[in-house]
């Protein structure tokens, strides 16, 4: 008996212990759940003069590609690379001898025509006197003066074929078209050039103002307008400033410009072009810069901080939200601007509105919370004209 008594200890102990397990365990399912405690932000009106940022490049105000207009060899380039040059200056001189023995022939073939127009001339006048007393025929007079005009229409024949010679001849001379800043030569001396050729010999650009060329989806272009139209009147003048690739903020203010007539097929979006000065050269065609286009004035918006956005998997925005009965509200919530640290709220949300700031991830929606502190929306990471880039 003893020994059956021994065996089933063991079996005892672990039906004890089994037992006491499942105590615990039902006494850890039946503790109360703790509350979540949360601090939130009333919200109230900020006043804001938003601006819509845009990349943007630069591009030169007017460029021209210089080509020679002749064929001819490169005697000697005549400007120094990267100076500024005035419309008329001489950039090239391409060997004129050809082209002023061309001029001298022609000369020559004028004076020979001049001098046959004078003889025919004296001719047709003589005919004339002795057509009058009955002393010659009318066919030897229209004969005089036949031979006259045709004098007179080879002088001019000769005479454009002058022009035209020494309208080559100047072009041995390959002049600036315009004044701006000549770029790198693509030539040296010796070099032979040849009317026509696509190859351009240097580039002379106008950068005492440049444009900005960017990108702006047509519904927010329409919205712009619209805004400046409201303002100013029918033909707004709309400021634009950039940002340096670093973050520098350049000095001079710029003015859009103009805008394409169609928006892409593809993306719907239109190119926008501003002018904008340009006195110290510093802006170079090519740069990328930030190109900021400010409202023409101040209104007042709902702002939140981004921190209290939370978004679903598809990328939708939601605020919490807590009522006069601390229950939890998710809100969805369409975002504009991006201002600072926060977002412009289009639509979603209400002055007076308590948004939750803290806990986002414990929360659930119609919960029960304690709120430990509401406060005032604060207002010290806002400015009235701080960067914002347009969600449209």
């Amino acid at each position: 008996m003893l020994k059956l008594t021994l065996g089933k200890l063991p079996l005892l102990l672990l039906v004890t212990f089994a037992i006491s397990a499942c105590s615990d365990q039902t006494q850890s399912d039946t503790r109360p759940v703790q509350d979540i405690h949360v601090d939130t932000m009333a919200l109230s009106y900020n006043s804001l003069r938003l601006n819509t940022e845009l990349p943007g490049r630069i591009t030169a105000f007017n460029e021209a590609e210089v080509r020679p207009q002749i064929t001819g060899i490169v005697q000697s380039r005549l400007y120094k690379e990267g100076s500024y040059v005035t419309a008329g200056d001489v950039l090239f001189q391409i060997d004129p001898t050809t082209y002023q023995s061309t001029v001298n022939s022609a000369q020559a073939e004028l004076k020979k025509a001049l001098a046959n127009e004078q003889s025919t001339q004296k001719a047709y006048i003589r005919y004339q006197a002795l057509m009058k007393k009955n002393l010659t025929s009318q066919e030897l007079l229209d004969d005089a003066e036949s031979n006259y005009l045709q004098a007179q229409a080879e002088v001019a024949i000769r005479q454009a074929e002058l022009d035209y010679a020494n309208i080559e001849l100047s072009y041995t001379q390959i002049r600036a078209p315009i004044f701006g800043y000549a770029g790198f030569s693509q030539v040296s001396e010796g070099s032979l050039l040849t009317s026509g050729q696509s190859d351009y010999l240097t580039t002379i650009i106008q950068t005492n103002n440049v444009y900005i060329d960017m990108q702006q989806s047509s519904v927010s272009l329409y919205k712009l307008r619209q805004e400046f139209m409201n303002v100013r009147g029918t033909r707004p003048t709309i400021p634009v400033t950039i940002t340096l690739e670093d973050g520098t903020l350049y000095q001079h203010t710029g003015k859009l410009e103009f805008a394409d007539t169609q928006a892409d097929g593809s993306t719907g979006s239109v190119t926008l072009r501003a002018i904008i000065p340009n006195p110290d050269n510093s802006l170079l065609a090519g740069m990328y810069v930030r190109a900021s286009i400010s409202m023409p004035e101040q209104r007042d918006y709902l702002v939140v901080p981004q921190s209290v956005v939370v978004r679903s998997q598809a990328g939708a925005p939601s605020v919490f939200v807590v009522d006069k009965d601390n229950k939890i509200t998710k809100r969805s919530v369409e975002l504009g601007n991006e201002v600072g640290n926060g977002w412009v709220v289009k639509t979603g949300l209400n002055v007076g509105d308590n948004v939750v700031i803290n806990n986002l991830n414990k929360l659930q929606n119609n919960q029960i919370v304690v709120v430990d502190n509401q406060a005032e929306q604060s207002k010290q990471t806002i400015t009235a004209d701080a960067h914002s880039n347009s969600q449209d």
